[in-house]
């Protein structure tokens, strides 16, 4: 009888022919060999397909699934298929166009089995420019690494103040449990469905925090993530996506009940340059929300100091 593996990884991909096979083989390279690779295909028509099948017929850890016609696209969607049809207890996520350091699986697992409690392990990536186009640089954590947190410190600190960086989601091993309990990835999102997932642990769950680096994350001009920078995304700024993610935010908060004082006036903050005019109420409600945004502000641009002296 073959035991199931302990963690299972989803790679969506779409047209990855170029960098498909590098991430697969990053995986095949963990210190650690037990796993389950689950590559979702999401309707590609290049050579990616071929490329994954041929993987899989050398390694029987590697499985490629094929979605039904008709099924919704996009990378919540493959990842949330690959959650269902995965075996592991634990869950990771690897982009077609990313990679794993080698001691990444080993990291998050003592991380894990350390902290029983925590729902979510992760840590900082390396943004990874292989053409050289600026040197590689590695999130810095912030004061947050190396200890347990408590919910929904998380929540307020990374998704609405945003002082520190937003966890990526190949840095991330999810306990399957925790996912089950929340629910998996927002198909309604192209560029948050990973931070809308993210909140509703955040809001519930312990997360651990590892200073170890863990992935990296390619960064070139054709990139999902670069060309959501020339639209409408801006990872550290005011844009269009995070005041529909905001506007999630406050319906899941209303709708699960979880709402204290701290997390309520944080999101009135985070909402507030979307807003107008702002619909706080009575003198010191303006007074508090003028300080708090004053002191967010200020922490946003120590950190756009801090990135671009690293570059």
């Amino acid at each position: 009888m073959t035991s199931l593996p302990r963690v299972t990884i989803i790679t969506p991909f779409l047209n990855a022919e170029a960098t498909l096979g590098e991430a697969i083989a990053s995986v095949q390279a963990q210190t650690v060999a037990d796993w389950e690779l689950l590559l979702v295909d999401d309707g590609s028509t290049d050579d990616s397909v071929r490329i994954a099948n041929d993987v899989a017929a050398t390694d029987p850890r590697i499985k490629v699934l094929n979605r039904p016609p008709g099924s919704k696209r996009g990378a919540a969607a493959a990842r949330n298929a690959g959650i269902e049809a995965g075996s592991g207890d634990l869950l990771a996520f690897l982009d077609a166009d990313d990679l794993y350091e080698p001691h990444m699986l080993r990291t998050v697992l003592a991380a894990a089995d350390a902290n029983p409690e925590a729902a979510m392990i992760f840590g900082p990536t390396r943004w990874w420019y292989p053409d050289g186009e600026r040197p590689d640089w590695i999130e810095p954590t912030d004061g947050l690494a190396g200890r347990l947190h408590q919910p929904p410190r998380l929540l307020r600190r990374l998704l609405l103040i945003q002082n520190g960086h937003v966890p990526c989601t190949c840095s991330v091993l999810l306990r399957r449990s925790a996912v089950s309990t929340v629910g998996g990835f927002e198909e309604r999102f192209d560029l948050y469905e990973d931070q809308a997932l993210w909140a509703k642990l955040f809001l519930r769950l312990p997360v651990f925090v590892t200073p170890v680096t863990l992935a990296r994350y390619r960064q070139y001009s054709g990139s999902t993530s670069a060309a959501a920078e020339r639209g409408v995304y801006d990872h550290m700024g005011k844009h269009p996506a995070r005041a529909a993610f905001l506007d999630w935010v406050a319906q899941h908060l209303q709708e699960s009940g979880l709402r204290g004082f701290h997390v309520r006036w944080t999101l009135r903050l985070a909402r507030a340059p979307y807003v107008a005019p702002p619909t706080i109420g009575s003198r010191a409600d303006r007074l508090i929300l003028k300080i708090m945004m004053w002191t967010a502000k200020q922490r946003r641009r120590i950190r756009r100091k801090l990135v671009r002296a690293s570059v």
